[in-house]
């Protein structure tokens, strides 16, 4: 479906002084998805079974030197699972697909291998390179898997995340203050020449530093902050591909304006409008995405085949009866990744008597799942575990 490219949100946010090098928006083909009459009902939930074939569980392994906090960002390449976390990271830790601890990559420090202030990672599959990026250095440290230092480039931009396709760094971040260009999205090659660059800043010193960019099988998908349209980058070219008309409880271009302005995002609690798009996901013809709404995170699942939108606050685990309230971290070419905070294994297991109580599971499926759980824990207290990667493959067409 073809209609007006609904660009006017968008230019409101990154709105600011023209320079010579911004390029033009590609005004392709795009699709329009209705979201206006959704409803956000609190205890809306989606089953598990209606979209996914089952799900693997990898409990990340737990030594002196693998101790993660919250995960922030997860990504599965050729049996290697690679993690950073969400706050101050240190480092990013690498696993194999059984989730066995291989060794950490970079480390924080003032030496000229080491980072000052890491924000996000991308891989380079073909070289098998990991791209590690410091926003104090405004550089691009190159490792290989085993964590040896290749090389490192120059960016003279401070960014919060990054992804690499086909020779190109996708750099962004929200509304920089200093550095090369003054735009929020600069796409540079692999030496660190500016290629093009898009949405000129409003020179806010906040950055809300969400996740921006999903890698699928075959595009880089880009979703700015607080936006309800998607786009996906080729050849350093920025392409429309989905705007989600939210109608009502999208929100304005001054609402938007007062969170950069209050450095901060707390007054979306006091508003009825949904966040804009973020956790954004597409495999095949589903996309998934989360959206704030007041204090609840709701899960949005479009099928482009069908063009059916379904909205739920949660989805309900009627697989494996583990999982609750899942969100999504990352994505293979055929499955969802989640992740489950080994702190609540007790509650699992009494939720699997109530379970059982209320008739949702047998007593033979009740004692399976709890073998199942407790056979999977890497020791005996949840304090000393790692969270387990969930890997959630979907149905077949």
């Amino acid at each position: 479906m073809k209609k007006t490219i609904p660009f006017i949100l968008t230019m409101i946010i990154f709105c600011g002084c023209e320079r010579a090098k911004k390029a033009e928006l590609a005004k392709g083909d795009y699709f329009t998805v209705d979201a206006r009459k959704i409803k956000l009902d609190n205890n809306s939930q989606l089953l598990l079974s209606d979209y996914f074939e089952n799900v693997d569980i990898i409990p990340l392994e737990f030594t002196d030197d693998c101790i993660l906090k919250e995960i922030r960002k997860i990504v599965i390449h050729n049996d290697n699972i690679f993690v950073i976390e969400s706050d101050i990271p240190g480092t990013i830790y690498r696993f194999d697909i059984q989730g066995n601890f291989l060794n950490k990559i970079g480390s924080r420090g003032q030496g000229p291998q080491e980072f000052l202030e890491l924000q996000d990672f991308s891989i380079n599959e073909e070289e098998q390179i990991i791209y590690l990026l410091d926003n104090a250095k405004q550089m691009i440290f190159c490792f290989d898997f085993d964590g040896q230092l290749v090389e490192r480039i120059n960016i003279n931009q401070y960014a919060s995340r990054l992804e690499y396709k086909d020779g190109l760094f996708y750099i962004f971040r929200d509304n920089p203050p200093v550095g090369d260009d003054l735009y929020s999205l600069i796409v540079r090659n692999i030496k660190g020449e500016i290629e093009n660059v898009y949405f000129p800043s409003k020179k806010y010193s906040v950055n809300f530093a969400r996740q921006v960019f999903t890698k699928t099988e075959d595009n880089l998908i880009f979703h700015p902050p607080f936006n309800d349209t998607i786009y996906a980058m080729e050849d350093a070219k920025l392409n429309y591909v989905f705007y989600f008309d939210f109608g009502s409880l999208r929100l304005t271009a001054d609402e938007i304006e007062d969170m950069y302005l209050e450095r901060g995002d707390q007054n979306l609690f006091n508003r009825e409008r949904l966040s804009g798009i973020d956790n954004y996901f597409q495999i095949g013809k589903w996309i998934y995405f989360n959206s704030l709404y007041k204090i609840l995170s709701f899960s949005f699942l479009y099928d482009m085949n069908s063009q059916e939108l379904k909205v739920a606050a949660r989805f309900w685990d009627d697989l494996e009866y583990m999982f609750y309230n899942n969100k999504f971290y990352g994505q293979t070419h055929d499955a969802f990744i989640g992740l489950y905070d080994v702190n609540f294994l007790n509650n699992n297991i009494e939720r699997f008597t109530r379970y059982e109580q209320e008739k949702y599971i047998s007593s033979e499926k009740k004692e399976e799942q709890i073998k199942k759980m407790k056979s999977m824990m890497r020791g005996d207290d949840p304090e000393e575990m790692n969270p387990w990667v969930i890997i959630y493959h979907l149905k077949k067409d």
